[in-house]
């Protein structure tokens, strides 16, 4: 059974996903390529046949139904795209970008290549100026090896089943063109100073000198004049961001002949005690547990690719309504417009690094749960002890850091997960503080821990548990539990029960998990647990364990009663 979401069903495959993709960096000059392009599939070293060219709905992947497309991409092979359109070229610089590519490509404008990317979540661009003209032919070559590869490549298995999903290659977000002036503003980076109330700004760009608004629910509060490339304003008061109120302040920065839009919060994430003397998650120096849930963001249609905007707002909106305050991104990067949408509604996001490097089930499962520890130093067990995979490692985790690196909501960054191409954690985790001193580090999340990071992370689906406090000054959380399986008919695409408890009755799941927060969260509260992640949102493929049907047109749970639940966890933090 093809299953689809209500927006995968009413898609317009001329124009899917039209919104702008950047909130962060937004400017007048916009041209969405997202629709009806062609693709073929041929050996690596051989060009595409003429005669060969099919249909496929860009930005959905090679693998997913609302592609259009057939076919899986082997290694050893390519996926090749095209797209005829026209355009009017600008007396400005013409950038050609890419919102996600799934593993490498090669780009071409005009028969001209412009450039390559590596890496199969991160966004990316090129200047055409050169090249662009009034009609112009677009093409690209995708390589995709998969869990084969070097690259991170998430949940995606080209042998899939059980836990791993559908693998996607090519185009899975958004292709768009804009127009940049010679002083253009080509990247920001905002970071809020809570504590001094002061808000600073880095720019790169071909600019002397730039002007700064800051507005407040649109009235303009501060304006500045930025000389040079590094700016810092002083408010004389903040509005602070909360998931209660997620208050964002617009920004408005102007150069010689260029004019951007952009937004930041004022908020803070730290570690500190509550007035019980445990170690407590805080956001503006106050105590905070965390409620959230494993997102893998896959949707039956769309796999990567959320069929459209409102699908995203939809399941952001239910997820807040039922009083969850953050989600933990697992193992795979977002859209820019999901971190947008958790900003403005008020989602703390806790980001995982797409995982990578080679699986080992027994290693890497069979033997942490029932206890066995490792050392994650050069040790293979672990699957990445090559010198080029580490390289690669950081590339895509300084790219991560770096695109995501302005986003309000997210308090915490995860390198490695369950030991899964886990290596020199400490090192890992001292890079990414580094690179960001304002977030919080989950540095390896369930097992294999070396001590490092912010975060005694565990993860316990089995078990009866407590909470063992921390003599090494770092918060407690319970990274992952729960993971409750009931198949709703119709709604699902497994076969059979799939998951960690399993039922054949949705009330009984659904007093299960009440019952499961009763006893393993808010009991462990005042005993030093400070966070936790229920699996998972939504049920993928063989997966019926979400708390969403897998076309997110049925809750399994009853909304209110989780919401009144989430309430009482929060009431149990000592402030």
């Amino acid at each position: 059974m093809a299953l689809f979401t209500e927006w995968g069903e009413k898609l317009n495959q001329k124009a899917p996903l039209q919104e702008y993709p950047r909130m962060q960096l937004q400017r007048d000059s916009y041209t969405n390529l997202n629709g009806l392009w062609e693709y073929q599939i041929t050996e690596q070293n051989k060009e595409p046949d003429p005669e060969k060219w099919k249909k496929i709905v860009v930005p959905f992947a090679l693998g997913s139904k609302l592609s259009g497309a057939d076919g899986q991409l082997e290694p050893g092979m390519a996926l090749w795209y095209r797209k005829q359109f026209a355009y009017k070229p600008s007396v400005l610089h013409t950038w050609l970008n890419f919102e996600a590519v799934d593993q490498y490509c090669t780009v071409y404008v005009n028969g001209i290549e412009v450039g390559s990317h590596a890496g199969g979540y991160t966004p990316f661009g090129f200047d055409i100026s050169s090249m662009i003209k009034y009609q112009n032919s677009l093409m690209l070559r995708c390589i995709d090896s998969s869990d084969e590869s070097d690259y991170a490549y998430g949940k995606q298995k080209r042998e899939h089943g059980g836990m791993w999903y559908t693998p996607s290659s090519g185009i899975w977000q958004t292709v768009w063109l804009e127009d940049l002036g010679e002083h253009a503003v080509q990247d920001i980076k905002i970071t809020p100073d809570y504590d001094s109330q002061k808000v600073m700004f880095d720019f790169a760009g071909n600019f002397g000198e730039a002007q700064i608004i800051i507005a407040a629910n649109g009235k303009a509060v501060h304006t500045a004049v930025c000389r040079g490339m590094h700016c810092e304003v002083q408010l004389q008061e903040i509005h602070p961001w909360t998931p209660e109120d997620p208050f964002l302040y617009d920004v408005y920065v102007q150069t010689d002949d260029d004019v951007i839009k952009s937004y930041f919060g004022m908020r803070k994430f730290s570690a500190g005690k509550d007035s019980e003397g445990i170690l407590r998650f805080c956001l503006n120096n106050k105590p905070l547990f965390f409620s959230g849930l494993l997102d893998q963001g896959y949707t039956p249609d769309g796999l990567m690719t959320f069929p459209a905007d409102e699908a995203m707002i939809y399941e952001l909106k239910k997820i807040k309504d039922m009083g969850f305050n953050m989600l933990r991104k697992h193992v795979k990067q977002e859209c820019r417009r999901w971190y947008y949408h958790c900003d403005r509604l008020g989602i703390l996001v806790m980001q995982d690094m797409p995982s990578g490097g080679v699986y080992d089930y027994k290693w890497q499962t069979v033997m942490p749960t029932v206890g066995f520890k490792q050392d994650d130093r050069n040790n293979p067990k672990l699957g990445r002890t090559d010198e080029r995979a580490q390289k690669i490692y950081y590339e895509e985790l300084e790219a991560m850091l770096d695109s995501l690196y302005n986003c309000v909501s997210l308090f915490a960054w995860c390198p490695f997960n369950e030991g899964w191409g886990q290596f020199d954690s400490e090192e890992v985790t001292d890079f990414i503080r580094k690179y960001d001193s304002t977030r919080l580090v989950d540095s390896a999340s369930g097992w294999f821990d070396q001590g490092a990071g912010d975060f005694r992370s565990v993860h316990e689906y089995f078990l009866p548990w407590r909470v063992r406090p921390t003599k090494e000054g770092r918060i407690f959380i319970l990274s992952e539990f729960g993971g409750y399986s009931y198949i709703e008919k119709g709604h699902s695409e497994a076969g059979e029960l799939y998951g960690y408890k399993k039922f054949t009755e949705k009330l009984l799941m659904d007093a299960a998990v009440n019952k499961l927060y009763e006893t393993l969260i808010e009991r462990n509260i005042r005993k030093g647990l400070s966070g936790c992640i229920y699996t998972q949102v939504s049920d993928i493929e063989d997966e019926c364990n979400g708390i969403f049907t897998a076309d997110r047109k049925i809750v399994k749970i009853d909304e209110k009663k989780m919401r009144r639940m989430n309430e009482r966890l929060y009431r149990r933090i000592a402030k």
